[in-house]
């Protein structure tokens, strides 16, 4: 039996993206206020990277510099990994494993990032699936 879920129903659709000429401070701020534990880091408003909270704590707080003086664009991570919003989870997860990808973020037909994706997202919402299946059949 093949039950499609894409990751267009599953993606969190709470996304801060910054310039890169933004501070590590103004970007722990957004995050907080967003309960998102990631930012994009954008360059002329076209998404370039991406600044994680592993990032902050390895690039910039663990060497002891200055939040407020560092800048997105130094830290950030690139390129940044994108994923179709069509591509099914199943899919969207192995590429999280094998590639040892935190998280995908999902864009649109023009390009444009609608969401992520995260291995947790994902593991629950296959789980949920399975779940749901095991107690359909058990009423049949």
């Amino acid at each position: 039996m093949n039950i499609p879920l894409n990751v267009k129903k599953m993606m969190d659709k709470n996304v801060i993206c910054l310039d890169e000429s933004a501070t590590v401070s103004l970007a722990m701020e957004k995050m907080y206020e967003a309960g998102v534990w990631s930012v994009i880091v954008t360059q002329e408003d076209l998404p370039k990277g991406v600044v994680t909270e592993r990032d902050l704590l390895r690039r910039c707080f663990r060497p002891k510099m200055n939040p407020d003086e560092v800048l997105l664009g130094d830290i950030m991570s690139y390129p940044l990994v994108t994923i179709d919003s069509d591509i099914p989870v199943g899919s969207a997860l192995n590429l999280l494993l094998t590639d040892e990808i935190r998280r995908l973020y999902v864009i649109n037909s023009k390009g444009e990032i609608i969401g992520r994706v995260t291995q947790t997202g994902c593991l629950e919402s296959t789980l949920n699936l399975i779940t749901g299946m095991q107690q359909a059949f058990e009423q049949i």
